[in-house]
């Protein structure tokens, strides 16, 4: 079939908004049950209005009701909503927020009922011994203000229904607990703490404890707790998972990169024999997402994922020698791997993203002195019912790097305008518009997987561009520090810097650029063409912009966000509204709203409580007032991102529009 031309951005595509929403499904977690060996996932289905699933790989069916929802918005962010134990799956019900279990067809509350959704649950671990104990962190909502929510550890006696403190201080209103984790004995708890004003990747400590069980009183309790790692200022240890009854591993980032740990009795030291500049962990957003698993039942080597250039890189560790190999196999390039978790010897599972196929949840095994992997896809994200896409029309991710001011290195992802139907554009000399897309965090990674709304765009004949600003995860913790006080600077810089930059500009329209991001992505897109310390102010250097609930008032965020992210601006501009007011209002573009002269689409969830609409509704009201061009939509039952098969192609399908309007028909009609 002949290829056809037409003007870039205006290209006719098999992949449509109803495509990529009515069948999107991703997988939030995997989970071993480390006594049957069974496997279970959990499934985020848009068609079902964003329910997770957890499914049972053995029986392919569900394990709750149609009506569970199995998450948790434990830190608001969630994860760690499930875990299986001795043929028991338990697992948080986001419909009412309590714990359930679920063994042989037959699921019980196990959590007291909470009429008011006061409390909430996740991160759970078992005891071995005494196994209808579990230990939970527990999110006490009784005074519901993002001052005043206190969390802790608990205890939950499943056969009784009942829920006892375990850990709890104080100063629980500024504290926050993680991965608690029973040594094989159940001797004793480990498990992660932090407190404002640091997040768990910069303050993140671990603790130890002995665990004693009371028989009169069917509990625990727990005595000579330690803190084992992340003492230090600007250190933050994450993690925590026993390799035995002695030794305890887990990731630091002493020497500025996240590698493996080991605590014994004896001392705490890094388990590999010299610093690997890589990290072995990413930011815990969310919960419960382990990067290392081990591969024995001795626990001499482990499996674990780190990143090089922007994408996973898998490892065998073997712990006595501090020596890794590379784990390698051409037939499955994955890109992002998540959720690792040992099944048996050398056998482990996970989900696995790619750069040309769709996720999945796997299994693999390694083999021989060389550890050669033997992968099995358990299940797949790809769609059952869609028909396929034609082959060749995925644009293959190409990473970059550009140098900005001060000789700093920033990397970013270019995806080509790419569509077998079409050899390229009608009007001779043209070149395609470009799409920058900001991911959130900030301290965050935009990845290499494939992504179908990406690949939306390039179809069409846009160029796609994402940019790792400075402050993004993934390349060492002194990357991440360059964003600390520049907040709405560097990140800003670093993004005008990759459009300007050779490898960029050569390729893509650079008058027909459209920013774009949501929450901190959404920050930096307001900050972009609004404040007076970007250039954008002076140039209008974008021709378009998307903000998917972004913040525009750091006074009015640092108020009415959600507990886990209270205080975290306060490292992101260098100080506290107290002493430095100047640089929170001239950060806050609702204050620069007369500056905004690129046309501004703002999209927006009514029931986020990370950024709640206010943030959006402010920016808005300005630019009306500016007599700026504006256009806003407000989605009912949305939170902080796109859940439902509806809001996802209403969301795609107004930035695509807001393009053509804004910086593509119009160019070719001149």
């Amino acid at each position: 079939m002949a290829q056809k031309y037409a003007p870039y951005g205006l290209w006719e595509s098999p992949i449509t908004a109803d495509a990529i929403a009515q069948d999107s499904v991703a997988l939030t977690a995997i989970f071993v049950d480390p006594v049957t060996k069974d496997i279970y996932y959990i499934e985020q289905r848009a068609s079902e209005s964003g329910r997770c699933v957890v499914m049972s790989n053995k029986t392919q069916k569900e394990v709750f009701g149609k009506d569970f929802n199995a998450r948790t918005r434990v830190h608001e962010y969630g994860g760690g909503a499930a875990i299986a134990y001795n043929g028991t799956v338990y697992s948080s019900n986001f419909m009412d927020f309590r714990i359930y279990a679920a063994k042989d067809g037959n699921i019980k509350p196990i959590t007291p009922e909470d009429p008011n959704k006061l409390y909430r649950y996740a991160d759970f671990c078992v005891h071995p011994v005494h196994t209808d104990l579990l230990v939970t962190i527990l999110e006490d909502h009784t005074n519901d203000t993002p001052h005043t929510v206190r969390n802790s550890l608990c205890v939950v006696n499943s056969s009784a229904a009942t829920v006892t403190s375990l850990v709890s201080t104080e100063d629980a209103e500024i504290e926050f607990y993680a991965a608690p984790t029973f040594s094989p004995s159940g001797d004793k708890l480990a498990w992660q703490f932090w407190k404002h004003p640091d997040m768990p990747w910069e303050g993140g400590q671990i603790y130890v404890a002995d665990v004693h069980y009371n028989s009169s009183t069917h509990t625990l309790s727990l005595s000579n707790t330690k803190l084992v790692a992340g003492e230090a200022n600007n250190l933050s240890a994450c993690y925590p998972l026993w390799a035995s009854n002695d030794k305890l591993l887990f990731t630091s980032d002493e020497s500025k990169f996240a590698n493996l740990w080991e605590y014994t009795q004896a001392c705490t030291k890094p388990v590999l024999s010299s610093v690997v500049q890589q990290d072995f962990c990413m930011p815990s957003w969310t919960l419960d997402n382990y990067s290392f698993a081990l591969l024995d039942e001795n626990g001499t080597k482990a499996i674990c994922v780190a990143w090089r250039a922007g994408r996973s890189v898998l490892y065998v560790v073997d712990i006595a020698t501090g020596s890794y190999v590379e784990i390698k196999d051409e037939s499955f390039d994955f890109v992002v791997v998540n959720n690792v978790c040992r099944l048996s010897d050398y056998t482990f599972v996970f989900t696995g993203l790619q750069s040309n196929a769709p996720g999945a949840a796997m299994l693999c095994t390694l083999t021989g002195p060389s550890f050669v992997p033997n992968f099995q896809v358990l299940r797949s994200t790809a769609s059952a019912s869609a028909a396929p896409f034609p082959e060749g029309i995925i644009s293959l991710p190409t990473p970059l790097e550009f140098k900005v001011a001060g000789d700093k290195t920033v990397y970013a992802v270019y995806y080509a305008p790419n569509n077998p139907a079409y050899a390229g554009s009608s009007i001779p000399g043209e070149k395609p518009p470009c799409v920058l897309s900001v991911h959130g965090g900030p301290t965050g990674l935009e990845t290499q997987h494939l992504n179908w709304l990406k690949q939306y765009f390039t179809s069409r004949g846009y160029a796609w561009l994402d940019v790792n600003y400075s402050g993004s995860s993934g390349y060492g913790r002194a990357y991440v520090e360059r964003l600390q006080g520049n907040w709405g600077i560097t990140d800003v810089s670093d993004c005008i810097g990759a459009i300007q930059s050779p490898q960029i500009s050569s390729l893509i329209d650079t008058k027909r650029t459209a920013i774009r991001g949501g929450s901190a992505g959404g920050f930096t897109t307001l900050a972009a063409i609004s404040l007076d310390s970007s250039a954008a102010s002076k140039v209008k250097f974008f021709a378009s912009a998307t903000n998917s609930y972004g913040v525009s008032n750091m006074e009015l965020f640092a108020e009415d966000t959600h507990k886990f992210e209270l205080m975290y601006i306060i490292k992101l501009l260098g100080g506290t509204r107290e002493e430095i007011p100047k640089v929170w209002h001239d950060r806050s573009p609702v204050y620069f709203s007369t500056n905004i002269k690129t046309p501004l689409l703002v999209l927006q969830g009514n029931d986020d409580a990370i950024v709640p609409p206010a943030q959006s509704w402010t920016i808005i009201d300005g630019i009306i007032k500016s007599k700026g061009r504006v256009e806003a939509h407000f989605f009912d039952g949305e939170q902080h991102g796109w859940r439902t098969s509806g809001t996802l192609k209403k969301a795609i399908e107004f930035e695509r529009e807001w393009y053509e309007k804004s910086m593509v028909r119009p160019a070719v009609a001149t």
